[in-house]
């Protein structure tokens, strides 16, 4: 009998042994063929007649990011660089870390990423620059999703870092698509390569349908706090939307937000200014007019306190040409009118060069 159990028990650790080997053999495999080394620049030049503009005519860099990705068994893995630096104090400053994630995807109904990551609000928030369409994102981006965000916020590229639960549901019988996508995330509410300042997280969630293929139909929501040099604010915001996303270009949110920004806060009266709100909304219509041609157009609005009086509207126009799959070239017009601030009415116009490597 205890030969027996001996050469059992040989048996289940040479299994044992063998099943480790082949992971192993496994991962050390695909590490080697799934690794992708890459990034991307864009360059701009650029024109305005702004009266209150430091400068109305510049070249600049707008980008350089380098990164690695890929997967090992059922994790995927992304590390990306910016190289050309953010604006803000000396600390925020130079190159940075945008994204620093691992994901378990094993199942496409059920998915975990944690790291430095893409906050789970918005439509327009997850598209790479190259595909924004108009050169820049929307001011509903740029304010209200962590991009330049209203509360003070350092530029952190509509991320945080956190964890988020995501998925695809219900996959249509007649092409396979998910007709039901939901995602959502706790974070720590203070933007990219910052610790957490406060007591409160952020929560961030998103469900969104797709009746048919790429028509996107959503809602977002987003409570939190943010808090800077000693200045805590409220930030919730919700958001509704749609995108189409294939030959055409079709995206339209809407989006608003109550809570202050930390310059309100005044603490020689403990007081406040502004209303503490604000709000947001764009429409986006990309049309392919030749091959490899494609015009957009974009009207997009921000309220910086909810009131006509702040309305800032700008209405843009594109043109870009793509002559092969890592690179594009780009003209943009935009006219803007905007009520609070010393030059009301101003355009704007650039080139810009993106290329993929």
């Amino acid at each position: 009998m205890k030969t027996l159990f001996s050469i059992a028990a040989a048996l289940l650790c040479t299994v044992s042994v063998s099943a480790q080997q082949s992971v192993a053999e496994q991962a050390k495999q695909d590490l080697i063929q799934n690794t992708n080394i890459g990034g991307c620049i864009i360059g701009r030049a650029g024109w305005n007649d702004n009266e209150a503009s430091a400068s109305n005519s510049d070249f600049a860099v707008r980008s350089i990011r380098a990164h690695v990705k890929g997967q090992v068994l059922d994790f995927g893995y992304m590390l990306q660089m910016e190289m050309t630096g953010v604006s803000g104090t000396k600390v925020e400053a130079g190159p940075h870390v945008v994204d620093a994630w691992v994901e378990w995807r094993k199942y496409k109904e059920f998915r975990i990423q944690a790291g430095q990551i893409k906050r789970a609000f918005m439509f327009e928030n997850p598209y790479h620059p190259m595909d924004i369409g108009l050169g820049t994102y929307s001011s509903a981006s740029t304010y209200l999703c962590g991009y330049g965000d209203r509360v003070g916020e350092q530029q952190s590229h509509g991320r945080d870092q956190g964890i988020m639960i995501y998925g695809d549901l219900f996959p249509s019988k007649t092409d396979g698509h998910s007709m039901l996508h939901y995602q959502a995330g706790i974070y720590n509410g203070q933007g990219v390569n910052h610790s957490d300042a406060n007591d409160k997280k952020d929560f961030i969630g998103g469900i969104y349908a797709e009746p048919i293929k790429d028509l996107q139909i959503g809602i977002f929501g987003w409570t939190g706090d943010y808090t800077r040099d000693g200045v805590t604010v409220d930030r919730n915001r919700w958001s509704a939307g749609l995108k189409y996303e294939s030959d055409w270009s079709v995206r339209a949110e809407y989006v608003a937000s109550q809570g202050h920004k930390t310059s309100e806060y005044n603490a020689g009266t403990d007081s406040w200014s502004g209303t503490g709100k604000s709000d947001s909304w764009y429409a986006l219509v990309g049309a392919p007019v030749a091959n490899k041609v494609k015009l957009y157009g974009r009207w997009d609005v921000y309220r910086d306190q909810k009131t006509w009086s702040s309305m800032k509207t700008n209405y843009g126009a594109a043109i870009e040409y793509s002559p092969c799959k890592n690179l594009k070239l780009q003209a943009n017009y935009t006219y803007t009118h905007d009520r609070m601030a010393l030059d009301n009415d101003y355009n704007t116009a650039d080139l810009q060069v993106y290329v993929k490597f």
